[in-house]
């Protein structure tokens, strides 16, 4: 029987809920499949140099990332990714004979370099797809060892052509995300299924699963607003930003969120949703139809998300947490605005990525044995 590895890093949740919404799939039609945590099976203190590298330099130089992020593309720097991959071939080559895997996917672009280094090296035929959980496509991810690309950025057609990759491998697909609630059943009734109050205006935070939002300081700015409204806060796995909330006085009500399988219903049940744009942060959003205000974006990959959703008609960017009452005042009190926003969400959204990467795998898979 054969059997599909997914590979994933614990360097922020969006990778390994794609992974996860992926396998949910797969193992709905009768697939064998695995999710490895790759850096973290390598060896655990790998997984800690790759984590608080990225975290560190995203606190004290995110502006360093992001110009990394930028000449990393221009000076392909980023084939060094793929020479320390081959220093951990055969721990990678290990872990696909013990599986007796079939197939690789990759949903991190530092673990496709390890990949497409150990592809090399062992001159595997095993086929390896790549989801990629940005809406903006970096010249990193075009690999001549990738067999397929799915992608949630409409111009693959040209990144394609620009970077010499078959079209027929790549999809249009959206990012791999897990059930959304219904969006016919209306905000108010999953607030009340919440135990939230069904009448109120909703706005929830979010910093992704670290937690990586300035919560405490939009909170503050959020006590400008003319009426109480519901303050929900999304914390992921950050203990110590929770109790600093606990901590904050404020004429709404605020309610603290921490790690949950229910994140999409409290996106869904409100009105609007302040949060980084992460790729799969931002999927989610689009998916249950609620407006997003994007603040604090990483340098590099999320700014690209941010810029593609407000040209989109879906967000708005703001630069500063004391911009955001303004904004919030429209979508509150503008109900044009507020349908266009949400009109242009269902446009966008793709809730089945993950049938959709699937089908598009049985495709390819297809075409190579008639070939």
């Amino acid at each position: 029987m054969s059997h599909i590895s997914i590979f994933s890093a614990s360097i922020g949740n969006g990778h390994n809920e794609a992974s996860s919404a992926l396998k949910e799939q797969f193992e709905l039609q009768g697939f064998d499949v695995s999710i490895i945590d790759t850096f973290y099976s390598i060896h655990p203190f790998l997984h800690k140099l790759f984590l608080e590298g990225y975290l560190n330099m995203l606190r004290f130089t995110p502006r360093l990332w992001g110009k990394l992020y930028k000449y990393s593309g221009k000076y392909s720097w980023f084939l060094l990714m793929d020479q320390l991959g081959s220093v951990f071939s055969e721990q990678l080559y290990q872990m696909i004979e013990r599986n007796q895997t079939t197939m690789m996917i990759s949903t991190h672009p530092f673990v496709t370099g390890f990949l497409v280094a150990l592809k090399k090296k062992k001159k595997l035929s095993i086929p390896l797809y790549t989801v990629i959980t940005d809406l903006g496509l970096h010249p990193a991810y075009a690999r001549p060892e990738i067999d397929g690309y799915f992608t949630a950025s409409p111009e693959i057609e040209e990144f394609a052509k620009k970077h010499n990759i078959p079209i027929q491998q790549c999809f249009c697909t959206g990012i791999p995300i897990k059930a959304v609630p219904d969006t016919t059943i209306p905000r108010q009734q999953l607030r009340e299924e919440l135990q939230l109050s069904p009448s109120v205006k909703t706005v929830v935070i979010t910093g992704g699963g670290l937690g990586l939002s300035k919560y405490v300081e939009i909170i503050n700015q959020l006590e400008q607003l003319k009426e109480p409204i519901q303050v929900i806060c999304m914390t992921g796995t950050n203990r110590k930003i929770g109790q600093q909330i606990d901590r904050v006085k404020s004429k709404h009500c605020i309610r603290v969120i921490p790690y949950t399988e229910h994140f999409t219903r409290y996106i869904r049940a409100s009105d609007v949703i302040i949060s980084k744009p992460g790729g799969l942060t931002m999927s989610e959003a689009l998916a249950c139809e609620t407006p997003v205000i994007i603040c604090d974006s990483v340098p590099g990959h999320e700014e690209e998300n941010a810029d593609f959703l407000e040209k989109c008609g879906t967000a708005v960017k703001v630069e500063f947490a004391k911009e955001m009452v303004d904004v919030l005042d429209r979508i509150f009190d503008d109900k044009v605005y507020y349908a266009s926003l949400v009109s242009n969400a269902k446009k966008l959204k793709k809730p089945d990525a993950a049938q959709r990467i699937i089908q598009a795998i049985d495709m390819l898979e297809a075409s190579k044995k008639e070939g």
